[in-house]
């Protein structure tokens, strides 16, 4: 009765058409054909190199992209000497899309910040906002995936 009861669920869950929203290697009908980028060129490496994969697809629907990305990186506090003891970095990402075909522009800006407590060692504190930048970048990528697949269902 246990197995019965194990195969229904494992024959539901199959059948009921569920895809993943973050999975990278979906097939969008999109084509970028040409991407510009301005700003900070760590970030533009990043979001460029994922955003290739869309420059192969054989489609209509083609577009040219134009990234601007800016870092900003504040102190919070401070202690009584003057020295820093938190931060708030934040990343923007305005991507602007233009369809050839149409000329139908899609502009949309992505934030995403992050507040941090500062530490004794210097290199530590270099490699945690190396880590957290990184971190900041893939969860802009993932939101730029999910606008592009929302923007390819309203086309």
């Amino acid at each position: 009765m246990k197995n019965l009861k194990y195969i229904f669920i494992f024959v539901f869950v199959l059948s009921c058409g569920y895809t993943p929203i973050y999975q990278t290697d979906q097939k969008l009908n999109i084509k970028l054909d040409t991407i510009n980028s301005s700003g900070d060129k760590d970030i533009n490496r990043e979001i460029v190199k994922n955003l290739n994969k869309y420059r192969d697809s054989d489609t209509n629907n083609i577009f040219d992209l134009s990234i601007d990305s800016t870092k900003k990186e504040e102190v919070v506090t401070k202690d009584k000497k003057g020295n820093a003891t938190s931060y708030k970095l934040t990343l923007e990402v305005d991507i602007n899309l233009s369809n050839i075909s149409n000329d139908k522009n899609f502009i949309k800006k992505f934030t995403k910040d992050m507040s941090f407590n500062s530490k004794n060692n210097k290199f530590e504190l270099d490699q945690y906002r190396l880590n957290l930048k990184k971190n900041m970048i893939s969860q802009i990528l993932q939101d730029i995936n999910l606008y592009l697949r929302n923007l390819e269902n309203d086309l």
